[in-house]
């Protein structure tokens, strides 16, 4: 099992090539199918093509990650397994920002930035298409704009001001309600947009006061995977709080909203609480 690149930056593709030999060259090229893990996380499973399979994965959360792989067998091979895991580290552009920073704040195409623990944000923020952003127990006043990001990861954060994520192309993580994740729910004082992202919504376990609106967003099925354990690859927002109107319209597959408290008008998918 390889990785094309064991550095990639968060929110870029990373492609995973498995390799299934056979050890009777009489029984020829091995088929079936070959699935790929991030520790016990199933990223995806993918057809062997003359004995081999690639998996292209852009949503690998910030972070190291063990990698391995597991072929199905086939009526002439049997199952097996990487002996050992291949070890990819989602990282940045530069440093995360971990101090007290004023001033107007662009992500650039091609750019990945976080800001981690300690590090907080006056400003406005803006991702540019193409780039990428990690907040991590981090504080951010002013407006947050991001306008086809290849991805975005909001975890354990205090935003004031409007935030509004549309037409991403990668996974959108804001908050998660699971228990084994280490993406803990946000704050968010002003209104929440989430409209037209592609590659995955997961805003779960979040305190919002202000109108939140979820419109049109999918999955594409390029960025399978969400590095997180049990998250599913359909649209969710689940166990969030909300002072003000909430409204859902054109998700597809249909919104999961399960377990939110909503203190306000609800309309569209979000209509009837589940």
């Amino acid at each position: 099992m390889a990785a094309d690149t064991a550095t990639p930056l968060f929110g870029h593709a990373v492609t995973l090539t498995a390799t299934a030999g056979s050890a009777n060259p009489a029984a020829g090229t091995p088929g079936g199918t070959v699935t790929f893990f991030d520790g016990t996380i199933p990223l995806g499973t993918v057809p062997l093509d003359a004995g081999q399979a690639r998996l292209r994965i852009g949503s690998l959360q910030p972070g190291s990650h063990a990698i391995t792989a597991a072929y199905g067998g086939d009526a002439r091979h049997t199952p097996s397994a990487t002996a050992a895991p291949s070890d990819v580290t989602v990282g940045f552009s530069r440093p995360c920002i971990t101090t007290a920073r004023h001033g107007a704040l662009t992500v650039a195409a091609g750019e990945a930035l976080c800001i981690a623990a300690g590090g907080s944000q006056t400003g406005p923020v803006t991702v540019a298409p193409g780039g990428a952003l990690a907040l991590s127990d981090a504080r951010v006043t002013g407006p947050v704009s991001a306008e086809g990001a290849l991805a975005l990861t909001v975890c354990r954060s205090h935003l004031t001001g409007p935030v509004s994520v549309t037409r991403s192309t990668g996974q959108v993580l804001i908050g998660s309600d699971r228990e084994a994740t280490a993406c803990a729910g946000n704050t968010f004082q002003g209104p929440l947009t989430l409209e037209g992202n592609t590659g995955g919504l997961q805003a779960s376990g979040n305190t919002i006061t202000g109108p939140v609106r979820i419109n049109g967003n999918s999955n594409n099925g390029t960025n399978s995977g969400s590095g997180l354990p049990g998250e599913e690859s359909i649209p969710a927002f689940r166990a969030n709080r909300v002072t003000g109107p909430l409204r859902c319209e054109g998700n597809a597959p249909s919104l999961v909203h399960a377990g939110t408290v909503v203190q306000g008008p609800r309309s569209g998918q979000c209509r009837q609480t589940p």
